[in-house]
């Protein structure tokens, strides 16, 4: 038998471990945004066509690189971070991994430009299929150019599964602000087709976060600062006001190294306690200075999983820090003890009773006597007291009385008799027929309802959504809804990031109402809304309907429609504590039995719930 074990070229090689190093566009704009940094840049620009599928140029004004080294970085395992495997735990730059430009190169055309300081020519290099096509002496700034074209023409079956342009192009928004984050000393530049969607100036961290999530996080922002002989922790975290229920402004840094760790975001949340509900994510951006040997960043491709070697006390450290800027800016409640200068609101030893205020009539009233008038002394009531009072009047009155006044009710005795007798009789009919269905409101969140199995509850905010969910989701396949002109429109600042999350789906809010347009960098203005909603909260659905929609998988098509659908029916639906009258009871009972699936909600909630007849006979047996 031949042998079968072989050595696999470079070319194929390097395209193997491509498949970890270059998933998307977005993976490399991080690698050489990370090179940048390590080369020691003051400014760094990031220029696209088509969301990265044109091509990727990375700028930057670092130290640049010989003309060896630039030949070099090209190799297999060939990085300038570390020289032993000693150094792994003691790294403290971002890019050290030996195969990204060799990985990139295996998949794409690669032009590098370069130039030291001290090097009067720099240096070009063309390097396609992991072999290099040219190298020459240039004319250059110092620094370093890096242009990346026709991703993935090596492999044509990784270009198909690239997503749409807004998809891609949030997924490089989503790299471009972790590695911005890291460094707000640091200048950065995003530019896509010739539009800026991101201009970071150098400055402050506080203002970094501004300039990069809007001006609206500035007052939402408390300071986190926490010095042990374990760890470092400074940044920011979010009021509660601020908490959303999908991820999208939760950064962790370690050593300016941007990371995921779900027990340390589970500490956070566990500080949030009791201030916000359950499904309610908050902000944070918190940076971690540790000793690197106590750190493996070494146990994931994508180098964002980190291991610490004391994660239980860092935990705590996390709770009590956090909890800490809480109190700190009262924004969890508190007991104060101190009631000097205050106002002393004492409570009387015995309660006063309101009193009950004096009726006064007259029983010899008689309304069909128009042929005498009462007198002013005789409707002084209040006057006279007593039985000797009383029979004062009454022969007045009497008197007043006419003798012919009963031939007013002549023929009325028969009439009303046939009255009382046929109300019982409907009353009675009424509590026989099993066709009649009453309806209680508990709690202001269920609606009970009698069944003939038992008593069924259903959860009224879920079962408007799953009403408006079909509504909304047949109105997009078929027609689109009316949208409601608002006078005054309102403006919707975002993120760079949900910005284009907005253009992504402008047609899609289009069918359900939502009239949109531009206004200024990263701004909407809201010219219609949805008509099933009030002009109010048009924005408020809108926000809502964003945060529940990123973080997902856009770009497919035939799912699109579903989740917007069912992010503006969350959004729409009633609230808890809306106090429903039996009528609008009666109508949200007969949408959702026509609905195609009443008993659970898009998202797989339980709607209704039925309480049966044996279990209520067991609790009396």
């Amino acid at each position: 038998m031949a042998d079968v074990i072989q050595l696999l070229p470079d070319s194929v090689a390097n395209q193997i471990a491509a498949g970890e190093v270059v998933q998307r566009p977005a993976s490399v704009v991080k690698e050489l945004m990370e090179n940048a940094l390590d080369a020691g840049a003051t400014k760094v620009q990031v220029i696209l066509k088509n969301a990265g599928k044109g091509f990727i140029q990375v700028i930057d004004d670092g130290k640049g690189m010989s003309p060896r080294d630039s030949r070099m970085a090209f190799e297999r395992h060939a990085t300038s971070k570390i020289s032993c495997a000693q150094d792994l735990f003691n790294i403290r730059t971002m890019g050290f991994r030996g195969e990204a430009l060799a990985s990139i190169a295996s998949v794409a055309e690669v032009e590098l430009r370069t130039k030291r300081e001290e090097d009067e020519l720099g240096t070009y290099l063309f390097v396609a299929d992991s072999e290099l096509k040219n190298q020459e002496n240039i004319n250059c700034s110092r620094g370093t150019n890096m242009l990346v074209k026709n991703l993935f023409y090596t492999i044509p079956a990784r270009r198909k599964f690239l997503k749409s342009d807004t998809t891609e192009l949030r997924n490089i928004t989503t790299e471009f602000l972790r590695v911005a984050l890291t460094a707000p000393d640091i200048a950065f530049t995003l530019v896509n087709n010739g539009n800026e969607i991101y201009n970071l100036p150098a400055s402050g961290l506080r203002q970094r976060i501004v300039n990069a999530f809007g001006k609206t996080i500035n007052t939402k922002l408390l300071p986190v600062n926490c010095e042990t002989g374990i760890v470092t922790i400074n940044g920011f975290v979010c009021i509660p006001q601020h908490a959303r229920k999908t991820y999208g402004e939760q950064y962790f840094f370690v050593n300016n190294r941007f990371m995921k760790h779900n027990f340390f975001h589970k500490a956070i949340t566990e500080a949030y306690a009791g201030l916000i509900s359950g499904d309610m994510i908050p902000s944070y951006f918190l940076y971690f200075t540790v000793d690197p040997s106590i750190i493996d960043v070494n146990i994931h491709p994508t180098k964002t999983e980190i291991k610490f070697q004391d994660e239980s006390a860092i935990f705590q450290i996390i709770l009590a820090s956090v909890k800490e800027a809480l109190g700190k800016f009262n924004v969890t409640p508190t007991i104060d003890f101190d009631t000097e200068d205050k106002v002393d609101f004492t409570v009387p030893d015995s309660p006063i009773l309101p009193k009950v205020p004096k009726v006064s009539y007259n029983p010899h009233y008689n309304p069909f006597n128009y042929s005498t008038s009462i007198s002013k002394e005789d409707s002084n009531f209040e006057q006279s007291d007593g039985n000797s009072s009383r029979q004062s009047f009454e022969p007045r009155y009497r008197e007043q009385v006419p003798a012919n006044w009963d031939a007013l009710f002549a023929g009325l005795e028969d009439k009303t008799e046939e009255v009382q007798t046929e109300i019982p009789g409907m009353a009675e009919k009424q509590e026989d027929h099993e066709g009649i269905i009453s309806f209680v409101q508990m709690k202001g969140r269920f609606i009970v309802t009698p069944v003939h199995s038992g008593l069924m509850f259903i959860d009224q905010k879920r079962a408007h959504e799953r009403v408006l969910y079909e509504r909304y989701l047949e109105t997009l396949s078929h027609q689109q809804i009316c949208g409601q002109k608002s006078l005054f429109p309102e403006t919707l600042e975002l993120s760079a990031e949900d910005f284009l999350l907005v253009k992504e789906i402008m047609d899609d809010l289009a069918m359900l109402g939502f009239e949109l347009g531009e206004f200024g960098k990263n701004c909407y203005a809201i010219y219609a809304t949805p008509s099933d909603l009030s002009t109010s909260r048009g924005k408020e659905v809108l926000i809502s309907l964003i945060e529940h929609y990123k973080n997902t998988e856009g770009s497919i098509r035939d799912k699109m429609r579903e989740r917007i659908a069912l992010s503006l029916a969350k959004a729409a639906s009633l609230d808890y504590k809306t106090p429903l009258d039996r009528q609008e009871m009666s109508n949200l009972f007969d949408n959702l039995f026509a609905c195609q699936h009443p008993n659970y909600t898009a998202d797989g909630k339980t709607i209704i719930h039925i309480l049966k007849n044996e279990d209520v006979t067991q609790w009396f047996k």
